[in-house]
């Protein structure tokens, strides 16, 4: 992994669509984090939406697991991956609303996980923190 040149803590970094994560969110739910905002000593679970989540070791087995599965699963999907998202309301008082459509490139969501997957490994061999920083 290359180090990003403004910071030389930061080793590397991936921006993952914000439409992408809420998909997901409910396997991220799982994985055992440090909510700094809280306590950096307090084991939590799941991603802080909008503040900073820090995965470290302990975070490595669950996040490689959820993230593999999810690639898995998305290798399967035809080339324009496309999701039911979020219930939306209609401006148009006399519709209701509907389910939002999230449409993405099969392949540039393969490689984000591999990507993220990779980070992960570097996460269960070194003591570092892979860290979310929010919406």
């Amino acid at each position: 992994m290359k180090r990003i040149e403004q910071n030389i803590d930061i080793i590397d970094s991936i921006d993952i669509p914000d439409d992408l994560i809420q998909y997901i969110a409910d396997s991220l739910n799982w994985i055992p984090c440090k909510n700094p905002a809280i306590s950096m000593t307090k084991e939590n679970t799941g991603i802080n939406y909008y503040g900073v989540t820090l995965f470290d070791q302990t975070s490595a087995a669950t996040m490689k697991s959820i993230f593999t599965a999810w690639l898995s699963l998305f290798t399967n999907s035809p080339e324009k991956l496309e999701l039911t998202g979020e219930f939306v309301h209609s401006s148009n008082k006399k519709v209701l609303g509907g389910r939002e459509r999230l449409v993405f490139c099969r392949n540039d969501v393969l490689e984000l996980l591999k990507r993220l997957l990779s980070m992960i490994e570097r996460l269960e061999e070194e003591s570092l923190y892979l860290y979310h920083l929010g919406i």
